[in-house]
């Protein structure tokens, strides 16, 4: 569905005055997430060449291609198979690393001269930017050729647009688990908490001197969002309705302002202080490498944090789903890569950029791409599942590895603002700040929790009326 440009406008214009303020407000913490991303390329990953050979001649033709992975090692995966992939078809490929926060700008740059990328590697807020923007083409074609029951249903379901076509090729997956100490449990006598009572208490018997019980952590590029949001899809709150894709976060008032008071709870009770300004790369060490805390949510990055400067807490650490409230999660928080295409102006670009695609889908190439994330990045091709589980990266986390694809096939997981598909909402919760304002106003007692659902319910209201 086509939306008008004059709103088009609105969106891409809330999006980047609203980057611009992140970017000004918190750059340091920007830089220091970015070690926390890094990993090294995995030793060896075999590739393989598509099994026929595309019928179409394509030689003189090239590919603009953009990633938003900007570290070294995941960098140097994508731009080996992009060139693997050139010389098996004959065309010539141009790579560029576009950090996300500098995204938005560098589309809307890109699209008043004409020059956009025909290919781009970007996560679930991107695209759903790039479809609200009617700049992508569904890509229905190249999961059906490559193999539709091959992905996830539920990955396949979040890059859903309101036509019931999808627009992003899933690559890999990540989920949202609560990272532990494992001997600290055992040695307290604690077992997996199974309620946010049960949660609490565990970390409050593991506060001590120079122990924390839980990382609340709520710096405002981010990181604030995604630990409410994952408390949040614990307990059934939401953003979009999940069955209509409607802006439903002004209807769940009450419900939310449950969910904030239990987060500054735990905050009051078992969080460091400091950890209202902290981003990924603070609290992963604090839990991998100092051992200053006993539980943090994570995305898995945590282990190899710990391989690269603590291995002797890597057999230490374990996970498990954040809790319901009373019982089991109503749903889970999950994040991921996929690959979007521009729409092309003839067929034979249609074909080449779908015959470029599809040749990075070989169970081998998968699998080398989310080995090239820290740890616990699962290929969304099923075939390259098993690659992934030999690696030696994940050698020792097999029940880990289990544990949270199972939580991918099984459960259900959103990411903020696509509960039931493709959203711009989600790009614009990912830039925003008002999060960081309210939350960390909320556990330093500037705000009530009331004032501080307030203030983020107006401000997504406010996007949600621009879309």
């Amino acid at each position: 569905m086509k939306r008008s440009m004059t709103k088009m406008m609105a969106i891409l214009l809330t999006l980047l005055m609203t980057l611009s303020v992140v970017a000004c407000a918190a750059p340091a913490a920007q830089e220091s997430a970015a070690p926390a991303e890094e990993a090294t390329a995995p030793e060896t990953a075999a590739t393989q060449a598509p099994a026929e050979a595309t019928p179409v001649d394509y030689s003189g033709q090239k590919l603009v291609i953009w990633t938003n992975l900007t570290a070294d090692a995941q960098y140097e995966v994508l731009s080996k198979q992009f060139a693997e992939v050139a010389k098996e078809l004959g065309v010539e490929v141009e790579v560029e690393k576009v950090a996300f926060n500098e995204m938005y700008g560098k589309l809307a740059a890109a699209a008043s001269s004409g020059d956009v990328p025909d290919i781009m590697h970007t996560n679930f807020g991107g695209t759903a930017y790039l479809y609200a923007a009617d700049s992508i083409m569904p890509l229905d074609d190249v999961i059906n050729a490559i193999g539709a029951d091959d992905f996830s249903s539920a990955y396949k379901s979040v890059l859903t647009g309101k036509d019931g076509k999808i627009y992003g090729l899933p690559d890999w997956a990540m989920h949202t688990s609560v990272w532990y100490r494992k001997d600290l449990y055992e040695a307290n006598g604690l077992s997996v908490p199974t309620t946010w009572a049960e949660l609490l208490s565990n970390a409050e018997t593991l506060n001590s001197t120079d122990l924390s019980g839980f990382a609340v952590p709520l710096d405002g590029v981010q990181v604030s969002a995604q630990t409410l949001y994952a408390m949040m899809t614990s307990a059934g709150v939401y953003f979009t309705d999940p069955a209509t894709g409607e802006y439903c976060f002004d209807k769940e008032k009450e419900d939310a302002i449950k969910v904030i008071d239990y987060l500054v709870e735990l905050y009051h009770k078992a969080s460091p202080a400091g950890s209202l300004t902290w981003s990924w790369g603070d609290y992963r060490n604090a839990l991998a490498v100092t051992g200053t805390v006993a539980m943090t949510l994570d995305m898995g990055a945590v282990i190899g944090n710990a391989q690269g400067n603590n291995p002797d807490m890597v057999d230490k650490l374990g996970c498990f789903d954040f809790p319901g409230i009373d019982g089991k999660a109503k749903a889970s928080f999950g994040s991921g890569y996929c690959f979007v295409a521009s729409k092309q102006d003839d067929g034979v670009r249609t074909a080449l950029v779908a015959d470029f695609l599809k040749a990075l889908y070989t169970p081998e190439r998968a699998a080398e791409r989310a080995l090239s994330r820290p740890m616990f990045a699962f290929p969304s091709y099923k075939p390259a599942y098993e690659i992934y589980k030999a690696s030696d990266k994940v050698a020792d986390f097999q029940e880990q590895v289990d544990f949270i694809f199972n939580s991918f096939e099984n459960g259900t997981w959103y990411w903020y603002g696509m509960e039931a598909g493709l959203s711009a909402m989600s790009a614009y919760i990912e830039s925003t700040n008002i999060f960081g304002v309210a939350l960390q106003g909320a556990c330093d007692g500037t705000y009530t929790s009331e004032e501080a659902y307030n203030m983020i319910n107006d401000d997504l209201l406010s996007f949600a009326g621009a879309m």
